[in-house]
């Protein structure tokens, strides 16, 4: 309907529409967080949540209405006929930008409980919005690098108990848990640096979603499988910049549901302890994994390609095994009559010792005689040839 205004006026209008829906609806929900913490008592509890869950329904509703406004997206969504969640689910999903978080929203609206994001530890200070996350119970997850865990070793399962008890809070009010199993958002340049081995995500981190599956997976009506795409999307450029300028103009989602049964006999266990269970899950994860990365390749009209990251190495090896393989054939082949002794001797110290071995063993039976009585010949004249050659040139310049 405005799509047609210049992008910077768009930007505004929806930052300011946006910032105005997130206060009125936020602050109250942090009043009421407050009081929740003053009385705890169930009669209390139920209201707050009563009043999240509408919230976050007039949220997504307010951001869709919106959109449909100020863009003119046009939506490719699968995968939701006759989906209609009434307890709690988990929702996992590859990670583009920070629009996944309002793409979800949209997509999922109506059709599933207040959904709760992981979400890294700093988004907490982020004015009003951060403090309302907190307060519908979302979990923060801080990210300790590998020299923080060795120096104090209880930072490693910190994250894991925020896990385990944003779970436990959905077995009392019904709520949408959702997991971005990457843990970090893809680009080409972190799956180089990665070596991930996928062509469009990140390498899936089984943790925390195996113990939160491990806690409510018996629980739980589904798990919902998603993958989020936007095509012709400028590259360089934020997609949650775009999409508030009105510059954003398709988005794909498909919805795998992955059913309370398949959850309870294969994805259900002590991810933990149990050494078994632990590898099935990975494997079963990464299958999940493959299958999306093969979808999401398919769906964007590219050839699926695995990437092989030795692949420079590899290719810098060839030209030497080109020569060695040159080397090793002129070794077992007749030699003529003109070609100096020096030079077999220098093409047989310049291939490797697996080369030779391989064309002797491709080489005919008779071949690989010559070669091996050539290999035990050549070398011992060599010092003869040198001093034959020295005394001659001696001789030569003592002849008056």
């Amino acid at each position: 309907m405005l799509s047609f205004l210049p992008a910077p006026l768009l930007f505004i209008i929806n930052m300011v529409m946006i910032s105005i829906a997130s206060i009125l609806l936020s602050v109250p929900l942090i009043i009421l967080a407050l009081v929740k913490l003053i009385l705890p008592f169930k009669p209390v509890l139920s209201f707050v949540d009563a009043y999240g869950q509408m919230a976050f329904h007039c949220f997504c509703a307010h951001n869709a209405g919106l959109m449909r406004i100020t863009t003119n997206v046009d939506w490719d969504i699968k995968g939701l006929e006759n989906l209609k969640v009434k307890g709690s689910c988990i929702i996992i999903s590859n990670h583009l930008s920070w629009t996944d978080i309002v793409m979800l929203c949209h997509v999922y609206r109506y059709r599933i409980p207040i959904t709760k994001f992981f979400l890294k530890q700093s988004l907490i200070f982020i004015p009003v919005i951060g403090q309302a996350c907190y307060a519908v119970g979302m979990p923060f997850l801080r990210r300790y690098t590998r020299a923080q865990i060795l120096k104090n070793p209880k930072l490693k399962t910190r994250d894991l108990d925020a896990t385990r008890k944003a779970c436990k809070s959905l077995l009392v009010y019904p709520s949408s848990l959702v997991n971005f199993v990457e843990g970090t958002r893809f680009t080409p340049e972190k799956a180089r640096a990665q070596k991930s081995p996928y062509q469009n995500l990140m390498p899936p981190k089984a943790a925390s979603l195996a113990v939160a599956l491990g806690i409510i997976g018996n629980n739980i009506d589904c798990m919902l499988n998603t993958t989020l795409l936007y095509p012709g999307a400028k590259e360089g450029s934020s997609v949650f910049y775009q999409l508030l300028c009105g510059r954003l103009k398709k988005v794909i989602a498909r919805v795998e549901i992955i059913d309370r049964e398949t959850i309870q006999s294969r994805l259900v266990g002590d991810y933990m302890t149990d050494k078994q269970f632990k590898r099935s899950f990975t494997n079963e994860l990464r299958q999940i994994w493959q299958r999306k990365d093969e979808q999401i390749a398919q769906l964007l009209g590219k050839e699926y390609v695995r990437p092989d990251w030795s692949e420079p190495s590899s290719s810098a090896q060839k030209p030497a095994q080109a020569q060695a393989a040159r080397a090793a054939d002129a070794a077992t082949a007749p030699a003529p009559e003109a070609a100096p002794a020096s030079d077999a001797i220098q093409a047989a110290e310049a291939a490797p010792a697996s080369d030779a071995v391989q064309a002797a063993e491709a080489a005919p039976a008779c071949d690989a005689a010559q070669a091996d009585s050539a290999a035990h010949a050549t070398p011992e004249p060599e010092p003869a040839v040198v001093e034959i050659a020295a005394d001659s040139k001696q001789k030569e310049t003592a002849a008056p």
